[in-house]
Formats: structure tokens, sequence, C-alpha cells
């Protein structure tokens, strides 16, 4: 601070001192400018002594002497005020000067003050924020130290229970791969069990679908059969089955007249098959006897349609086709069905009896008994012929050969005496004593 007020005070003594220089440069000149008494007497002696008139010019002289006194004391006078003016106003500018001067040293040096404050606060600061650290240190340390020891603990802890653990991982590991390898040789026990039924089925199936039915000890067969199937699905729930599995146990349930199970097996080949034709076709076939049994005619019939898309030409199918068209009463439309099988299979012997029943049904009586001899001819123990002739003899009422033909249709198919007490065809021979005797049950 000092040394900004005598920064101030030394540069108030430069600008007094450039002023009197000034002042001292600008009086110099006016001072050697008025004209003394004696240099204007001597000027005017020697003019009056040069005129020749001295009394008329000595007034001239005299007033011109008085003029330039006055001039010239008016002018110095001028000079003179101007440079007071000047003076004054230079010394009522240098306190203004001097205040500033001052003015700015004392802020520079309030300045100063301040920064020196600050810096010995940033120092004070920084010293207690290092004494904390480093407490803050040494108690990080301290704790780090304890963890360690902590750690130390847990970490010997963590390797035994790990060595525990990785010796119970190997225990049932090692039981695992035990249990593995018995439910794999489970497993392949259980696949050549199915192979083995399914072979069974097979071969008991594929030589009954054309006629639909079984003998009485082909069904206690099939019935064992799916029930050792159903035993080994329960057993075993990853059983694989294929697109002819399900197709052979569709089969299986159909002969055992379980039909809503056989739609399903049937439903399940119907669904995983993409490009296998043959069984598609086995599929839709199965689906549709099984739904006449149930007496679905109508989805029957659209299951036969996609049968009948993928192979056009299975006289099977067709004969199927027809006898759904025969069952619903359309007995047109399944003859023309029935002429067809015919055509491509004369010896199918089944046609021709299902042709003669709808011949009957459309009253072409010659037509009709030709037919039914003719499916007799082909196989004499087909007891559906009998059956077929029964009915024709009851037509030309002639009751006792259609009891004689209707006993030996029972004689063939055992089933014929439940069906006959509900079929109305044959009606007019429920009140018939060899008929109830024949049946066995009195019918109503």
């Amino acid at each position: 601070m000092k040394r900004q007020v005598c920064i101030g005070t030394g540069l108030i003594g430069i600008i007094s001192a450039s002023w009197i220089s000034f002042l001292s440069w600008v009086v110099q000149p006016v001072q050697a400018q008025p004209v003394s008494p004696a240099t204007a007497a001597s000027t005017q002696a020697q003019q009056l002594q040069s005129s020749p008139e001295p009394n008329r010019t000595q007034d001239q002289q005299e007033l011109q002497t008085r003029k330039l006194v006055q001039e010239e004391v008016d002018r110095a006078f001028n000079h003179t005020t101007s440079l007071l003016n000047i003076l004054l106003a230079i010394l009522t500018v240098l306190p203004i000067i001097a205040t500033v001067l001052l003015y700015l040293s004392r802020q520079r040096a309030i300045q100063e003050l301040r920064e020196q404050m600050d810096e010995q606060i940033q120092k004070e600061i920084e010293t207690q924020v290092q004494a904390e650290l480093k407490q803050q240190t040494l108690t990080i340390q301290k704790q780090m130290i304890e963890l360690g020891k902590e750690s130390l603990a847990v970490t010997r802890q963590v390797q035994q229970q790990a060595s525990e653990f990785q010796a119970e991982i190997d225990q049932l590991k090692t039981e695992f791969e035990t249990q593995l390898e018995t439910l794999k040789n489970t497993a392949t026990e259980v696949e050549r069990e199915k192979d083995r039924i399914f072979q069974q089925i097979t071969s008991i199936t594929l030589v009954s679908t054309s006629k639909d039915n079984l003998s009485d000890e082909k069904k206690r067969q099939i019935d064992t059969l799916t029930e050792r199937l159903d035993d080994l699905k329960s057993k075993s729930s990853s059983l694989d089955l294929d697109i002819n599995d399900f197709v052979r146990e569709g089969d299986a349930l159909f002969f055992a007249r379980r039909y809503l199970e056989a739609i399903a097996a049937y439903d399940q080949a119907i669904d995983r098959t993409i490009v296998d034709t043959n069984n598609l076709f086995a599929a839709w076939h199965g689906k549709t006897k099984s739904l006449r049994r149930l007496k679905q005619y109508p989805q029957a019939l659209a299951a036969s349609n996609k049968a009948m898309a993928l192979n056009p030409d299975d006289s099977l199918m067709w004969f199927e086709r027809g006898y759904l068209l025969h069952i619903q009463g359309q007995y047109a439309e399944a003859l023309e069905v029935y002429n067809r099988v015919i055509a491509d299979q004369p010896g199918f012997y089944r046609a021709r009896n299902h042709r003669g029943y709808v011949l009957l049904k459309l009253q072409r009586y010659e037509e009709a008994i030709t037919e039914l001899n003719k499916s007799l001819e082909l196989k004499p123990d087909y007891g559906n012929g009998y059956y077929g002739k029964a009915y024709y003899y009851l037509l030309h009422d002639q009751p006792d050969f259609a009891l004689d033909n209707l006993e030996r249709a029972i004689g063939y198919y055992s089933r014929y005496k439940t069906q006959v007490q509900t079929d109305t065809d044959f009606a007019s021979l429920w009140s018939n004593p060899r008929f109830q005797a024949l049946v066995g049950v009195p019918v109503p």
C-alpha cells in the first residue's frame, strides 16, 4: 500500500513540475515585449529633434506613445489573465487527479490484501484437508486390514464348502449317470416292447381291414395288445411314436371298438404327416370308418373326400363312400358307387352284397337276388349275404325262407342276434315265435 501512495505522490510531482516549466516558457516572451519608459522617451526625443515642427508634432507623438503604452499594458494584462486562468485550472485538476490516483492505489491495495487473505485461507484449508485425508487414510487402512482378515476367514470357509459341494456334485453325477444308464436301458426295452406290440397289431389288422370285423379270438388279441400299449404309454411319457405307429394304433383301437380314441390316434398321424401320402391316406380312411361307426355320417363323408383326394383309385375307399351313402338312404348315389367298385373288382363280394341290398331298396328285386347270390358264390360263409336274402324273402312275404336265411346269417355272425332286434326292415318278424326263439330274447 505504501508503494502505491509513493507512486501517486511521484506522479503528482511530475505533473506539477511539468506545468511550472510550461508556464516559465510561456511567460518569458511576454516579459521581453513591453517597452520601458526610458526607451519611449528616447524615441520621443529623436522624433522631436528630427521634426521641423516640434510644437505641432509633439502632441501627436505623445498620443502615439500613450497609445502604444496602453496597447502594451492591455496585451500584457490579457496575457497574464490567461496564464492565471490556466494556472487556476491546473490547480483545480491536480486535486482531482490526486484523488483518482489515491482511489486507484487504495483499490489496488485492497485487491492485494484480499489476494493475500485468500491465499492464506487456501493454505489453511489445504492443511486441514490434508490432515483429514491422512486421518481418513489411516482409518481406511485399519478397515482394510480388518476386512482382509474377515475375507481370509470367509475364503477358507468358502473353500471348505466348495470342497464339500464338489464332493456332493461328484456323488450326484455318479448317481445321475447310473440313473441315465438305467433310463437308456429302460427306454430301449420300451421301444422294443412298442415294436413288438405294433408288429402283432399289424399282423392282425392288415388282413382284416377289408372286412372291418374280426373273429372273437382276434378281438381278444387286439384288446390285449391295446391294453399293453396303454400301459406302456402310461409308464413312459416320452414314448416316441411315428406316423405309422399312430395309424396302427388307430386301427387297433378301431377293432377294439374304441372309436373316439381311434379318431384321436388317426388325427395324430394326420397332424404329423407332411409327405407320407400312404400313411396319410390310411389315417383318413381309418377316421372315415370310425366316424361311420359313431354314426357321424356327414363328418365321415368329409373325411372320405380327404382320403379319395390322396388316392382316387382305391376300391376300398370307394366302397366306404358307397356304404355311407347307402346307410343314409341315398340309394341311387350308392348304387353308382357300387357299380364302379364292381367294375374295377368283379370279385369284391362285399360290394356285390351291398349292391344287392341297395337294389332291394330300389325295388329292383330280380337284380337284387342275383347280386346277393353272386356274393355268396364268391364267399359261401359270408353271413351278410344270407342277411340280405332274408330281407329279400321277407319283402316277398315268405317269412319261413326269411327265417331260414336269417338263421344261417346268425350262424356265421352272432352279432346279427342283436342287430336284427332293432333293424326295422325285420319289424314284421319281431312277433314271430320262431324269430323270438332264434334271437333268444322276446321282442316287445
